[in-house]
């Protein structure tokens, strides 16, 4: 017999909520080009590409140790499903993909910062 999930709902004022409060962390995975030109202010940078290389996995296993909820975003979400199967190979397991794009976020609170 076929089950069918329900799809899981992103509650963002709650995610925006933890990544102010420091119990959540926000990780933009797009390219530098694109995090130069804006990015949210509660997010931390780990390129796509330097994921790909292993760069940026000790920052993440320090953030899983400290408690923290690891939330992966890029501007439309198709790098951030990429960077889960790339994390779950280094033993980073305990992520969360933002299905939203970034003007879904913004729409909702999330502020950008200009660099």
């Amino acid at each position: 017999m076929f089950v069918r999930k329900k799809p899981q709902t992103v509650n963002l004022a709650v995610i925006l909520e933890e990544a102010r409060s420091g119990k959540g962390q926000l990780v933009d995975v797009r390219e530098k080009s694109e995090w130069h030109q804006s990015h949210f202010e509660c997010a931390i940078h780990l390129p796509l590409s330097e994921l790909k290389r292993g760069v940026g996995v000790k920052t993440l296993k320090k953030l899983k140790k400290e408690n923290k909820t690891i939330y992966l975003h890029c501007r439309s979400g198709s790098r951030v499903r990429i960077a889960k199967q790339i994390l779950a190979r280094y033993g980073c397991t305990q992520v969360h993909i933002l299905p939203v794009s970034m003007l879904h976020m913004l729409e909702k609170g999330f502020r950008l910062k200009q660099s």
